[in-house]
């Protein structure tokens, strides 16, 4: 009895706020859901065909070129995304591969999770939330960065929309058809990345706390973590191992408790891949700010939905922490779902209120937080699906048309196989001044490829050599240009 009392509160609170008190008018929501889809799908869909860049590169020479020998049978690495790299490697085999091909099983899958979650949203809760969740994901240059990429990190996004929509959904009725939803997104996570099943178990245990859905979370939650321990047999001890990899930031125990916001949320809108989140007194202020709106949401009332939200930030950030394993945004990206849902449903609460004034600092704070990622993005909305992320590609093609087959390539690069991937043969890998200063010892022609890294261009005492032609090459990522010189021989 108390079990079916608690499932009937669980539904009013839902039903309750359903219906804010300022509802956006019908001809204002269609516009605005017509302008937000056309940019989301545009800026995710266009652009798709530039070169890979990055850990792409990795994916695909190692585990799309590999197949299913590497995939599984190989040394297991962080950038085997192992369902994103079994898609991707069954489309080359039947398509050829193509840079937008293995893209779209990125982009296709976040636009998939993002309707979901926009309609879940304005179902239950109105229109606004619905429309401020689409901004927030549309908007953020993390995931505008991250689902344009052949990795799997669109496919996480899914899985964590369906994870989080099946779990509300199962807090608020209890059906078997929400339960199955929520398994289903904890599978596709699991395939997908390892790290997904601390948020996983997480929100299970959450949905646990009742009793009525206990055997059945359980045992589906059961079933999910016994088929991708099957899965990820091969690697169990990699995936032991990579715990211990040194690419990342740790986070630190005086900064945990702001830890999912500083180091998910505000990295996400404000931030691009490969940014390394050095916490502050101003990440922290942004934290206050967006943990304010979140408090506003009508979902923080009642306390499973609220935990549905936070228990997977909350325990993903404390695992890491708790094992020392250095982190970049990007490794939390699927766990943006819950958190923008909580500041979407918290802005639209604020400014849903009637006009009063002590309605007036509500509305403040959650227009200026709106502002300020509007701000934020803009630019990045513009140039990256216009530009490639890295233009190694275009460098490569350079290359290749206008200097000898065999002549030394000198790269002042941080990931000099991107170059290597493109070219096709080795390069020199310049990283110090005495590098430069033997690489310009040479009296033979060669190239020389820069991006803006540890030197300059005046470190290379040969680009001042007499017939020296020059070519730069835009990007939107890494110093934003490729530099490339052809030096002739000395005379």
């Amino acid at each position: 009895m108390a079990e079916a009392v608690s499932a009937q509160g669980d539904a009013r609170e839902l039903a309750r706020v359903s219906s804010p008190p300022r509802a956006l008018r019908p001809a204002l929501a269609v516009g605005s859901y017509a302008a937000l889809g056309l940019i989301l799908a545009w800026s995710r869909l266009g652009g798709l065909g530039a070169g890979f860049c990055c850990d792409e590169t990795i994916a695909v020479a190692r585990y799309v070129r590999g197949g299913p020998d590497e995939i599984f049978g190989g040394a297991y690495l962080p950038n085997n995304h192992q369902l994103f790299s079994v898609l991707a490697w069954a489309t080359s085999s039947l398509a050829g591969e193509s840079e937008v091909a293995l893209r779209l099983w990125s982009a296709l899958p976040f636009l998939a999770g993002v309707v979901l979650v926009t309609v879940w949203l304005h179902a239950r809760l109105g229109a606004l939330p619905g429309l401020l969740f689409l901004f927030l994901a549309t908007a953020s240059p993390l995931l505008l960065d991250l689902s344009r990429q052949a990795r799997g990190y669109g496919l996480a996004f899914l899985a964590m929309c369906v994870l989080t929509v099946g779990a509300l959904e199962a807090t608020r009725s209890g059906r078997a058809g929400a339960l199955v939803a929520f398994c289903a997104g904890g599978l596709l996570g699991l395939l997908t990345l390892p790290h997904f099943a601390v948020a996983f178990v997480a929100v299970g245990a959450v949905l646990a706390t009742r009793s009525a859905l206990r055997v059945r979370v359980v045992v589906g939650q059961s079933l999910a973590l016994a088929l991708a321990a099957l899965w990820w047999s091969p690697h169990l001890d990699d995936l032991l191992a990579g715990a211990r990899q040194e690419y990342g930031a740790r986070i630190e125990g005086a900064w945990l408790a702001s830890a999912p916001l500083d180091q998910i949320l505000i990295p996400a809108l404000t931030m691009i891949d490969e940014s390394f989140v050095r916490p502050s007194a101003a990440s922290l202020v942004a934290a206050l700010v967006f943990a304010a709106l979140m408090v506003a949401s009508p979902l923080v009332r009642d306390p499973r939905p609220a935990l549905v939200l936070v228990g997977g930030p909350a325990a993903s950030v404390l695992a890491f922490w708790a094992a020392g394993a250095p982190v970049m945004p990007r490794f939390f990206s699927f766990l943006l779902v819950p958190l923008f849902v909580l500041v979407a449903t918290g802005i639209a609460a604020l400014l849903a209120r009637p006009p009063s004034r002590s309605a007036v600092p509500g509305w403040a704070v959650a227009l200026a937080a709106l502002l300020a990622v509007a701000l934020a993005s803009g630019p990045r909305l513009v140039e990256i699906p216009r530009l490639p992320r890295e233009a190694l590609r275009e460098a490569a093609s350079a290359i290749r048309a206008q200097s000898p087959p065999r002549g030394p390539v000198l790269a002042h690069l941080p990931y000099p196989h991107d170059l290597e991937f493109h070219l096709a043969r080795p390069v020199t890998w310049v990283v110090t001044r005495e590098d430069a200063a033997a690489a310009c010892s040479g009296s033979g022609p060669a190239v020389v490829v820069m991006e803006a890294w540890r030197l300059d261009a005046k470190s290379f005492s040969c680009l001042r050599r007499p017939g020296t032609r020059h070519f730069a090459f835009e990007q939107y990522a890494r110093g934003g240009r490729v530099d490339v010189w052809f030096l002739p021989p000395q005379a």
